[in-house]
């Protein structure tokens, strides 16, 4: 029932988890008698968390812990589930087998997706990435405008794609935006919202709420999963409909790689690219794509972003 889930039947090694604050922590405490709960719930949430290393996943059975103890950790009805981070609690909430508990799962650790031993991905053609450096390095050189540049790096990762034979249908950007001229900070997302930028492909959706869909998670969770100075760990998506609230911008779109993207500790945005087929990209095209955050996101001036957009 909890095949991904470390079993534990006392707090101590969770606690110890937290405290060591290297990585996100996910906690789902049931009992012998919500079982049934608790098995729908595992796996409604597999593909979120199954296989992953990067976050510490506990399942607490309560039966032989004191009722006061549970309480004290700020449980409540079970099946229930907590996440921590950095050595604090996130949220609490409970535990369902449908979409909402899934996107709460999503909006602080992110998506990783199961990692089989074998990544129908791997057998894909590889995009010259060194060349796409190439050009990129020569048409952002010298040019600060963020319009300028996100244009430019959107035609040529779509053309470096189609080069090395892979498919993809979509390759853009979406900007971290104020809803008013009220002051603030690029982290107070419910006072913002992800706003489309220059792209190739079809028309996409316009505006995305943070925590919603793949770009809205990546976007979210950047503080998360911040690896080694590079602009941010991808969430490779290998089957859009996998992912809980997906946004669907064209129906054509089967998988998805959003890196977010950063400066100087600030959410910009993301860069988005969407595949045609499933299993569309690989753990490659995440470090490659990431580089060429690096190379261009320093040189480009952002501060036309704080300026708001008008909403209804």
């Amino acid at each position: 029932m909890t095949s991904y889930l470390t079993i534990v039947k006392d707090w101590a090694p969770v606690a110890a988890a937290v405290a060591a604050a290297d990585k996100p922590v996910v906690a789902l405490f049931g009992a012998s008698w919500c079982a049934v709960k608790t098995k729908k719930v595992v796996a409604a949430n597999e593909a979120v968390l199954a296989g992953r290393d990067d976050v510490a996943l506990f399942y607490v059975d309560v039966d032989a812990m004191d009722e006061d103890d549970v309480m004290d950790l700020g449980v409540g009805e079970l099946p229930f589930f907590q996440v921590y981070a950095k050595g604090d609690l996130l949220e609490g909430f409970k535990a369902t087998d449908d979409d909402a508990t899934a996107k709460k799962v999503v909006r602080h650790v992110g998506w990783n997706g199961a990692a089989p031993t074998h990544d129908p991905a791997d057998a894909l053609p590889a995009v010259d990435y060194d060349a796409l450096f190439a050009v990129v390095d020569k048409y952002t050189k010298g040019e600060t405008d963020f319009i300028a540049n996100t244009a430019n790096v959107a035609a040529a990762i779509w053309h470096a794609f189609a080069t090395a034979g892979r498919p993809i249908n979509w390759s853009g950007f979406y900007f971290n935006r104020p809803t008013s001229s009220e002051a603030s900070t690029p982290t107070e997302l419910d006072k913002r919202l992800l706003v489309l930028g220059p792209f190739q492909g079809k028309p996409a959706c316009k505006r995305i709420k943070f925590h919603s869909g793949v770009c809205g998670a990546a976007a979210s969770t950047r503080a998360i999963q911040v690896l080694d100075g590079h602009s941010g760990i991808a969430n490779r998506i290998p089957d859009v409909h996998l992912f809980p609230g997906h946004i669907a911008c064209d129906d054509a779109s089967q998988s998805e790689i959003v890196l977010p993207i950063l400066h100087n500790g600030v959410v910009l945005g993301v860069l988005d690219l969407d595949c045609p087929h499933k299993h569309g990209f690989q753990q490659r095209d995440a470090d490659g794509l990431g580089r060429i955050l690096e190379l261009f996101v320093p040189r480009t001036e952002w501060t036309v972003l704080s300026l708001p957009i008008k909403t209804a």
